[in-house]
This record gives C-alpha cells, structure tokens and sequence, in this order.
C-alpha cells in the first residue's frame, strides 16, 4: 500500500485563522471576568478604521437585547468609539461598524453559524478587557480626527461623504489660493500655499418675490413708448441703461411747462398752463 504525501503551498485563508485568536493577539484570553468565552475562528477577519481610534482597538462589550446583538469597538481611552448591530435570529456573514456619527468604522468578517453563539448570552451588556479581545495591528487602520470630515445638521446628525457647496439666495462661493505664513520654529518665516473657499454674499433681488411666493404680484414696468399723431405713430424704446428720458427745452425760457404725474391707472404726461385760443 502505497502512501502520498501532498504538500499545501498556499492554504486557505479562512482555514488557516480558525483555530487560532486572530485577528485578535496571540495571547487575547477571549474571556471576560463572568465568564463568557469567544472560541477561536469566530471572527476570521476584520478591518477597523474607526475616525479618531486610540491604540489598542479591543472589542469592548457585547450587548444582547430580545431582538438584537450589539458589538462595540474601543480603545485604551474609550470603551465605545463604534459599533456593529445585527438581528439576533438573522445573523450576517460580513458585520459592518460605524461610529456614533454615522460614519463607516470598519467591518468584521465572519459567517451566520459563527455569529449565532451569542444567541446563547444572556440578555445584558456583556464587557470584555484589553486583555481579553484586543485586535492585532494589522487589522488596525489608523484614521486620526484632524480636518473637515462632515456637518453637523439642525437635527443634530452628521452628513459625510461626498459634499457639494452650493451658493443660495445671494450667496457666491469661489475657490481661491491663498497663502499664510507659518514662522513656528524656524528662523524665517515660510509662505505655505493652501486652497480656500471664499464667500461673498450679494444679496438676493428678487428675495420679496421668493419670501411671498403666490401672494407676490409682478410688477408691470413700462417697455415701449409710443406717440401718435394724425395718424402717425413713433415708438420709443429704453435706452442702454434701460431708462427713458423725456425732456422738453426752449432758448426761450429756462423753465419747461412739461409735466409728467403717476396715477392708478399709469403715467400722465401733461402740459401745465391755459389753452390758447384763436391762435393761428
């Protein structure tokens, strides 16, 4: 009887993280102080990126309720800087986190039959130490909390991600260069270019007809002018400006008898003075 011998190059990966911690340390108890106990290859991957993560990521505490399972993320400040929520009768096979704002922390890799351990816990916040459920730093991605990264809207939550400014009743934004100087510890001042958003506020022209929308009655302006005699007529348009310009001037006197009076019904364009009779 002959006896073969294979040799496995390149194992699986999932096959291979199964009996040990990973991707918590080597020497993670995986047990809390009441006893609970994470069995080796439940979670056989994980990338955590939490915004503002400390040093030694741990999973912090798992809280089980009657229709969910709660995991939290913290590190050696904080015990609960994300999170990760599944139902405990459908549990998934990839646990996405998030931080309290909303913003995407990380993701735990594991299968339904693997997560459904904690269905056997008792309903209670279940705490776990540094010692216990601290991640390997491979799986860590450091994401520090400096910059622009969200808004914080009326209602209190955040919106991140992709982010358009965009000007508004009278509001301009424009991008331009700008550069400071930055003379910290040095002996002469550095210029440092950087990009700025500039907001310039206009006003808005039209903000009575926007404010009293429905109720707001255009206004009519005159366009043309248009004089007619023995049957003749002439229009008269505005000028570049958009104005209109009626003057009447003599030689013979610095006065002129022409007037001009708003009226309901529009403008009246009249001559002052009495009416000559048998002129001819």
């Amino acid at each position: 009887m002959s006896l073969e011998q294979t040799r496995r190059l390149h194992p699986e990966w999932r096959d291979v993280n199964e009996p040990i911690p990973y991707p918590f340390v080597d020497v993670a108890t995986l047990r809390n102080a009441e006893g609970k106990f994470i069995p080796e290859g439940t979670f056989l991957d994980a990338s955590l990126y939490p915004i503002g993560g400390g040093v030694r990521l741990r999973l912090s505490s798992v809280t089980v309720s009657h229709e969910e399972i709660t995991l939290y993320i913290g590190d050696q400040i904080n015990s609960q800087i994300a999170y990760g929520r599944f139902s405990l009768l459908e549990p998934p096979a990839e646990l996405r986190l998030l931080d309290f704002w909303g913003r995407p922390a990380g993701v735990l890799v594991s299968t339904a039959s693997k997560l459904s351990i904690f269905q056997a816990w008792g309903i209670g916040t279940h705490v776990f130490a540094v010692e216990a459920t601290e991640f390997v730093t491979d799986v860590c991605i450091p994401t520090p909390e400096v910059g622009l990264r969200g808004f914080v809207l009326a209602d209190g939550s955040v919106f991140t991600g992709d982010i358009w400014l965009i000007g508004d009743d009278g509001i301009v934004l424009s991008v331009e260069e700008n550069t400071t100087v930055d003379a910290s510890g040095t002996c002469q001042a550095a210029a440092i270019p950087e990009t700025v958003i500039r907001v310039d506020v206009v006003g808005d022209p039209l903000f009575r007809r926007r404010i009293c929308a429905g109720v707001f009655a255009t206004p009519k302006f005159l366009k043309t002018i248009t004089a007619v005699r023995n049957g003749n007529s002439f229009v008269c348009g505005p000028d570049e400006f958009g104005d209109f310009k009626i003057t009447v001037g003599t030689q013979d006197a610095e006065d002129t008898i022409l007037r001009v009076r708003a009226t309901k019904e529009g403008l009246i364009i009249e001559a002052v003075g009495e009416k000559l009779e048998n002129v001819g």
